[in-house]
């Protein structure tokens, strides 16, 4: 493989988060999932995956936010603000 397959830094820590993220999700989802059908545990193993990312997403996108003030205006963004981008 040559040197346009090499991953830099941030995309391998991003990896390495998806992944964490990814087991976190299964770990909870499973423990959530006891007793209950393999439909059950796969929806409650996504959900919980899901909830992480979410959450992960959160806190960049604040973190992120409030590195670059004055590009968005606020760390509180919605969509009332989608004025600002027209």
């Amino acid at each position: 493989m040559g040197a346009e397959w090499e991953l830099g830094a941030e995309a391998g820590g991003s990896l390495l988060l998806c992944a964490a993220l990814l087991a976190a999700g299964c770990a909870l989802g499973l423990r959530l999932g006891r007793g209950r059908g393999a439909a059950d545990r796969g929806a409650l193993i996504w959900l919980c995956y899901d909830a992480l990312v979410h959450f992960a997403l959160e806190r960049v996108g604040k973190t992120t936010n409030q590195e670059s003030a004055g590009v968005l205006g606020s760390t509180e963004w919605n969509f009332k603000n989608t004025d600002k981008l027209l």
